[in-house]
């Protein structure tokens, strides 16, 4: 594999528009592939629906993008094939015909150096490409079982139950994947430990960090407050919704008594109603709205795996972060230095007033964030990671994925 690799990418969603963590970690890795010289053919499903063409045109300069209009089915149909053949649900929701046929004819047409499945949905698409011999990566961007583990925490006692159920096969699932892959990448320390754990000695599992810029712009257009706390939230997703709403009605009043004139900004969509000194934001269509001159960033509790990419998108774009110990842990960041810890509503507003009242506290965790994405993710260090790992892959065939 001399010179410049051909590399086969293959999501559940395209990256553009980049309005959540999962789209940068693969918009990024695009970017920072394409400029250590690699070709880089991106296959993702899109929905037919949707106007694709700002996509199309927003990944041409990037890469060959191959966009498939393809729905996903609906849940019903997916849980009845999930129970049907034994495969966790969300797995079989994103098993796409019209993908890995796409697949299919592009590793038929052309020699592909490796192929990259983006998350555990993703590899039924890949598989194609590594039944043709392509080394296949498992890219995890976090332990699906982890999460759904932990998504049982905020579910009724029946949903409890098929949320842990389907976490045990996501366990099954992710462990045999990992086994058949060429090598598996994980985005922290945090999540290689466990997997590592999981699967015993012999498969390969690396750790390779998010590529980041270290400084972007922050957006133009001023948030009301001072200051102005943001946090982003997804109103599907029970952990995240649950955790906005929480510091919305409980934590907020207790800041507020401190600083009667902050607001607090909740961008993904999730709405709480009418509430002092809360603002409710649908998901940006660009994520620096999000991001604005002079507010402060919350990342208040976190899923305890993956990588908060919000969190580094506020040190690139030069805010400062109040974060709890879990995500300083997830983030590899030291309290004071690259972010403040708080893990409680008196803890957010004294660490709030802190940052609004010591403009040189504020400008070194500022710095702080930036020297680490200077220092862990610089995406041409992350490139040369990846290059080295896909250099010493075996082409040899392993078999379909289950």
């Amino acid at each position: 594999m001399a010179g410049r690799l051909n590399v086969l990418i293959v999501a559940t969603k395209p990256p553009w528009p980049p309005v959540d963590g999962g789209r940068l970690v693969i918009l990024n890795t695009v970017d920072a592939l394409a400029a250590a010289g690699h070709r880089v053919t991106l296959v993702a499903p899109v929905d037919p629906a949707a106007d694709y063409a700002a996509a199309l045109g927003a990944l041409a300069c990037r890469c060959r993008a191959e966009l498939v209009p393809v729905r996903l089915p609906g849940v019903r149909a997916a849980a009845l094939s999930s129970m049907v053949r034994g495969r966790p649900l969300t797995a079989e929701r994103h098993r796409l015909r019209a993908v890995a046929e796409r697949v299919r004819r592009l590793a038929a047409a052309e020699a592909f150096d490796v192929v990259q499945a983006e998350q555990l949905q993703a590899v039924a698409q890949a598989s194609p490409a590594m039944a043709s011999g392509v080394p296949l990566v498992y890219r995890a961007h976090n332990i699906e079982s982890v999460l759904w583990t932990y998504a049982a925490l905020f579910a009724r006692p029946f949903e409890r139950i098929l949320l842990r159920r389907e976490a045990r096969r996501l366990a099954a699932f992710e462990r045999a994947t990992i086994r058949r892959a060429a090598a598996t990448v994980v985005l922290t320390e945090l999540d290689a430990v466990p997997l590592r754990r999981s699967v015993g000695p012999g498969p390969a599992i690396e750790r390779v960090p998010v590529p980041f810029a270290a400084e972007m712009a922050p957006s133009g257009v001023p948030l009301p407050g001072h200051p102005a706390l943001v946090t982003l939230a997804s109103p599907t997703w029970p952990p995240s919704r649950e955790t906005a709403l929480q510091v919305a009605r409980q934590w907020w009043p207790a800041i507020r008594r401190r600083l009667p004139d902050a607001v607090l900004h909740v961008f993904g969509g999730v709405d709480g109603g009418p509430l002092d000194g809360v603002e409710w934001h649908p998901a940006p269509a660009d994520s620096a709205l999000a991001f604005a001159t002079g507010a402060v960033v919350a990342i208040p509790a976190r899923h305890p795996t993956g990588i908060p990419v919000k969190g580094l998108e506020a040190w690139a774009r030069g805010l400062p972060l109040i974060g709890s110990a879990q995500t300083a842990e997830a983030l590899e960041a030291v309290a004071g230095r690259e972010l403040i810890v708080a893990d409680d509503p008196e803890g957010f507003a004294a660490s709030l007033q802190q940052l609004a009242s010591d403009p040189a506290l504020r400008a070194r965790v500022v710095e702080g964030g930036r020297a680490r994405l200077r220092a862990l993710h610089d995406p041409a260090e992350v490139a040369e990671q990846l290059t080295a790992l896909y250099r010493s892959l075996d082409r040899a065939p392993r078999g379909s994925h289950p």
